[in-house]
């Protein structure tokens, strides 16, 4: 009986710590591509971001990005080198599939890039993940950025601000991935 009842008391604490870990995106994707030696996963661990956090600031945006550094929990990059429509058409698929979870942003086009902004709100409706999709179509490889952690609208806007010289796209028009 004691064996049942431990055996019992392991499964249920398994099965509370998976319900409270939420899988990030980046996760998903490399599930899906389990078998694929074309794209790799880099994570960037908090001690690094709290280096980039402490780098010395000259201007208002190096200083607010500092800022925003120090509320990441994690920030994992993906890469595929090869085939950026393919790549980021599962990317994207992976996101229609859970549409409940991911909210759809900005889209942006230049001459040889495309690419799109997710993101998940938590609980509370506090944005607690960000993914943004990158192809380039001249280089043939795609990055997708996926970031998690206490977010907010000044530092999305500062990251779209990096993507000024691309044209934003209509909502609807995924910025030209293949599905």
């Amino acid at each position: 009986m004691r064996k049942v009842m431990a055996i019992l008391i392991c499964a249920l604490g398994c099965l509370a710590g998976r319900a409270q870990g939420v899988q990030d995106f980046a996760s998903r994707l490399m599930e899906r591509c389990a078998d694929d030696t074309a794209i790799y996963c880099i994570t960037i661990s908090p001690k690094m971001m709290e280096q980039l956090a402490m780098k010395q600031a000259d201007d208002r945006k190096e200083e607010m990005m500092a800022r925003a550094i120090q509320k990441l929990k994690s920030a994992r990059i993906i890469t595929a080198s090869t085939k950026a429509d393919h790549y980021y058409g599962i990317a994207e698929e992976l996101l229609e599939r859970n549409k409940q979870r991911f909210h759809h942003g900005d889209d942006y086009r230049n001459a040889t890039a495309y690419g799109s902004f997710y993101t998940r709100n938590g609980k509370g409706g506090t944005m607690v993940e960000l993914i943004l999709l990158h192809a380039d179509q001249k280089k043939d490889n795609m990055v997708v950025v996926n970031l998690t952690g206490d977010l907010d609208e000044e530092f999305v806007e500062t990251l779209r601000e990096n993507f000024s010289g691309n044209r934003k796209v209509r909502e609807g028009d995924h910025g030209g991935g293949q599905k």
